[in-house]
């Protein structure tokens, strides 16, 4: 484990401060500016470095970083889509959490103990068995469960509330998770 993700999570700060560089002066050119401080044009910044070589690079915020759609984002991260392109396209930002605190040396917060979305029709019932067969062809851990299975994957769920939406069953991602998005995006900037 990277000293900095033991030290983030002994502190009672967050981020630890010191660790967030200060605004530096801008210089006369750049190769390339992006416009948002946020997790996207924070991104962008650090793969453009890492996987391209472009150092010059400009990351303009009117607000502050991270303080505009990111602030506000659930960060649900998972893979157990319909279509074979949406599918691959996220297992891989699935993969990439996984990987992300260990790749920026700072704790993103990444918590992968799967994601379960219930079902309040058979029409749900069955569009979730197909994203199940598609999940599986494709690779991702992905399975329907009936009502026993999300009572054994949440105990403390009340299956008898009597509503007026019984809980038919669920699509369980094995792999999904949560990260913070404000961790995510000042792990990009760090």
């Amino acid at each position: 484990m990277p000293l900095r993700l033991l030290k983030y999570g002994l502190s009672r700060d967050y981020p630890v401060s010191g660790d967030i560089p200060a605004t530096p002066e801008l210089k006369p050119a750049y190769d390339v500016v992006i416009i948002g401080g946020g997790g996207h044009g924070l991104s962008c910044a650090h793969h453009l470095a890492k996987y391209h070589g472009i150092k010059s690079v400009a990351v303009l915020e009117k607000g502050y970083l991270a303080g505009g759609n990111t602030a506000r984002n659930t960060t649900t991260i998972r893979s157990n889509y319909i279509t074979p392109e949406g599918i691959a396209f996220y297992k891989e930002g699935v993969e990439l959490f996984e990987r992300l605190s260990q790749e920026l040396d700072f704790n993103v917060m990444f918590s992968q103990r799967g994601q379960l979305t219930l079902a309040h029709s058979e029409a749900t019932m069955r569009s979730f068995h197909m994203r199940a067969e598609m999940g599986k062809h494709m690779g991702t851990r992905t399975e329907v469960v009936d009502q026993k299975g999300v009572e054994e994957l949440c105990p403390l769920l009340n299956m008898d509330y009597g509503g007026p939406l019984e809980i038919l069953g669920g699509l369980w991602h094995a792999d999904g998770g949560t990260a913070r998005h404000d961790a995510v995006a000042w792990g990009y900037a760090a």
